[in-house]
């Protein structure tokens, strides 16, 4: 084989495992959530002002749920449904929508039971909120959040 040996001291190997295994445990979950939902607020907030929606800002926000973010991240957005407020189309449906905007499309007109023709429904056009706040804000926050983890690390 290539001469390529390295030698471990057995003492230094064990404190490795051991800092290492600190590390893990001073970076549990909850403060991992806690920390991200906090430095994600700038993000929220630019969300709800750019917003082109009276209705929309009261539906953005963040979530720490593990089944939709994971044991150590926060999602942000819409992620609130507010059924009174939206009751033809989701919360998540009209952000959807008013950041990417849509075709021109077309209903049907019926008489009698029989098609007689199409009528357009008009085309929407998109009003970006969500992406340019993200994008504005998303180095912001992962240095702020990086800062955080250096602090907390031993």
């Amino acid at each position: 084989m290539g001469g390529n040996v390295i030698e471990v001291n057995e003492a230094e190997y064990r404190d490795m495992i051991k800092y290492i295994k600190d590390m893990q445990k001073s970076l549990d979950p909850r403060w991992m959530k806690k920390t991200l939902k906090r430095n994600a607020d700038p993000i929220v907030e630019d969300m709800k002002q750019r917003s082109h929606s009276a209705r929309l800002p009261s539906q953005i926000g963040t979530t720490t749920a593990k089944r939709r973010a994971g044991p150590y991240g926060v999602r942000i957005g819409v992620i609130k449904n507010d059924p009174v407020k939206f009751p033809k189309i989701s919360a998540q449906g009209l952000a959807s929508i008013l950041e990417y905007g849509t075709a021109e499309r077309f209903r049907i007109l019926k008489k009698l039971g029989m098609i007689v023709g199409r009528i357009s429904t008009g085309e929407m056009p998109s009003f970006p909120f969500l992406r340019p706040a993200w994008i504005q804000g998303r180095k912001i926050m992962t240095d702020k959040t990086v800062k955080a983890i250096k602090k907390r690390v031993p």
